[in-house]
């Protein structure tokens, strides 16, 4: 081997390997993305495709700026199928968005095309990376470790036989996701991985020669047409993420002002009730005040267990019917729900009473007046909405689409009622923070923490 070989061989073969750094980085947005498609709704990482949908659109900027340093590296093009976990992240933070409005049919399709990609891409890093150890370099013999046995593909991908390996590897890899598939998902995502699986082992049966492959490695690849690729593709995940986000048009459930921008003015207003700014002091009869928040709090969280059987049991139901899997649900759910819903209403009848007598007691510019008024109030709110989403929910139903959109509404309607009554108790934190109105407000303040922890960490819509 000459001067010239020994310095530029290894630079050149360094420049048709993807870069590490990129392998990790995509692997661990990979992997979370993963995990992110198959969770349930109450777990914080959800803040990614929720609140925290922005940092998609920061992955854009940077694997549009990573493929430009790559491009001058000479190694944007064997680093392009690395680069679809980036492009595909800002799509499905718009997931809900893009099956709305859409028959079971197309939402199977579209959903399993997505989870299709989804779970393709950890596996993706991890045969790049495979390769990126094992493959012989250009020149030398294949020199297969003896531990390249122990799984699927490692030791063909070493024996420099590159697409067998990556195809059995794959299909290795797509076997042990079945058991996600089948844990969290269902039997069409069973399917649509067996589709794939199938298609890995026909082309790896395909006949590889050698020679060939070696001749195709040796051309020099477009590095042009690869940055052209990933600046269109960071164009269409940018257009798509930006145009779903904001459409226009009823969205989810409306009229949920949680789900609907639109609807905002019918949220309830946090100024209705004057805070006096006396201090609190106990009132003449601490019963009446404490009976009558104590039934508003009990009122309000029997009125979140009916929302919660309903909330579940439409997302339970819709998963059954989108992904085609039989997940137990309550028998007669609806009822079972609405009938919570009514026990809550004549606990509200009773509440009220209570609260007239309360009041009589106090006067207007008493700060334990105003939580009481508040407080009543908001539980009006909440019942004058009930038959609204009962109606609505009742209506969605009909179609296993609708059944979606059932769901959100009361998920939106269980979330906002523990954070709406949290920043109430907060608005009146003088009373209910007050030692010496403990006596009155204390069971009522632990149950608003209840209700509110109900819902803190579920993130609505997934």
């Amino acid at each position: 081997m000459t001067i010239a070989e020994a310095t530029t061989t290894p630079v050149g073969r360094t420049r048709r390997r993807p870069p590490a750094w990129l392998l990790i980085a995509t692997g661990v947005l990979a992997v979370t993305i993963l995990v992110l498609s198959v969770a349930e709704t109450n777990l914080k990482a959800h803040y990614l495709i929720d609140q925290g949908e922005f940092i998609s659109v920061i992955g854009l900027v940077f694997i549009a700026g990573a493929g430009v340093v790559l491009f001058v590296r000479r190694q944007l093009f064997v680093s392009l199928p690395i680069v679809f976990p980036w492009l595909l992240y800002p799509i499905v933070t718009q997931g809900d968005q893009i099956i709305d409005n859409l028959s079971i049919t197309p939402m199977r399709l579209i959903v399993h095309v997505l989870l299709a990609a989804i779970f393709v891409m950890p596996i993706a890093v991890i045969v790049m990376s495979a390769r990126l150890v094992l493959q012989p370099a250009s020149g030398t013999s294949p020199r297969a470790p003896a531990w390249t046995a122990l799984f699927p593909g490692l030791r063909a991908i070493a024996d420099g036989r590159k697409r067998q390996g990556t195809m059995l590897l794959a299909s290795a890899l797509m076997v042990m996701e079945m058991w996600l598939a089948d844990q969290f998902l269902g039997t069409l995502m069973i399917v649509t991985l067996i589709v794939m699986i199938v298609a890995a082992l026909l082309v790896a049966s395909f006949p590889e020669s050698p020679a060939r492959e070696s001749a195709a490695a040796s051309r020099t690849p477009s590095e042009v047409v690869a940055l052209v690729a990933l600046l269109v593709g960071v164009a269409v995940s940018g257009g798509a993420y930006f145009g779903y986000k904001n459409k226009s048009g009823a969205y989810q459930g409306s009229p949920s002002f949680f789900m609907d921008p639109s609807q905002q003015s019918s949220n309830y207003k946090l100024d209705r009730v004057a805070v006096p700014s006396r201090p609190p002091e106990l009132p003449a009869s601490p019963e009446l005040a404490s009976d009558a928040l104590t039934g508003y709090g009990h009122t309000l969280e029997r009125l979140l267990a009916g929302y919660h059987i309903l909330d579940r049991n439409y997302t339970w139901h819709f998963h059954n019917e989108l992904f085609i899997r039989h997940w137990p649900l309550l028998p007669n759910y609806r009822r079972a729900g609405l009938q919570l819903v009514d026990e809550a209403r004549e606990l509200r009848t009773a509440a009220d009473a209570k609260a007239a007598a309360a009041r009589a007691n106090l006067r207007d510019d008493d700060p334990l007046a105003a939580l009481i008024d508040d407080i009543r109030g908001y539980v009006a709110y909440n019942f004058d909405r009930a038959p609204i989403i009962e109606r609505l929910s009742g209506e969605f139903e009909r179609t296993q689409a609708g059944l979606q959109h059932a769901a959100h509404l009361y998920e939106g309607e269980g979330k906002f009622l523990g954070a709406r009554l949290a920043e109430i108790v907060q608005k009146h934190h003088v009373v209910v923070e007050s030692p010496v109105m403990s006596p009155v407000v204390g069971e009522f303040a632990s149950t608003s923490r209840a209700i509110f922890d109900a819902y803190a960490n579920h993130v609505v819509g997934f």
